[in-house]
């Protein structure tokens, strides 16, 4: 067994001395590179302030805090969940928690349709809207039928590009 390690070692080295000397004649070693990619995952929190019409002034938004869990594809494509509180205020006090299921991609942007649960006014939440880096904009219903829009600044950018593996490899001339 020893004998073929060392045998093993012998032909290795014996090989990077070959590609030595072509490279010093030649002056470069031909090289392939191949990319790989696969599925990242993250999960980022955040804050924000928050605009809904009727409900907010200019002056005096709701404050978002939310966590995002993203996974990115190897084709960029991106799905995930969007969980965040919001809290007045206007009126100081807890606004509304909503979870928002995530589909899309940073160029486009994200999609997101989800429930929620208004603590201020004791009624169901259905939202539908658009993510991107750094800002979100939804339509929502209650339970009562009252609709509303919203728009939010947060500190969030778009979600991780897929991760990558470049490999480089010497090629005999």
């Amino acid at each position: 067994m020893k004998k073929q390690n060392n045998l093993a070692a012998l032909l290795a080295v014996g090989a990077m001395s070959l590609l030595a000397c072509q490279s010093a004649v030649s002056g470069q070693v031909p090289v392939l590179t191949t990319t790989t990619f696969s599925e990242h995952n993250e999960t980022q929190a955040y804050v924000g302030l928050q605009w809904f019409t009727g409900e907010t002034s200019l002056t005096k938004p709701n404050i978002a805090f939310g966590l995002r869990q993203t996974k990115t594809d190897v084709s960029n494509k991106i799905t995930g969940y969007d969980l965040s509180y919001t809290y007045s205020l206007e009126k100081s006090q807890s606004d509304a928690v909503r979870l928002g299921y995530l589909d899309g991609n940073c160029s486009s942007g994200l999609a997101s349709v989800g429930l929620g649960y208004s603590l201020k006014k004791g009624t169901v939440l259905g939202f539908a809207g658009f993510v991107g880096a750094y800002v979100k904009a939804f339509g929502e219903i209650d339970g009562n039928r009252n609709l509303g829009a919203g728009v939010e600044i947060n500190s969030l950018g778009c979600a991780g590009d897929r991760d990558s593996t470049t490999t480089a490899i010497a090629q005999p001339v």
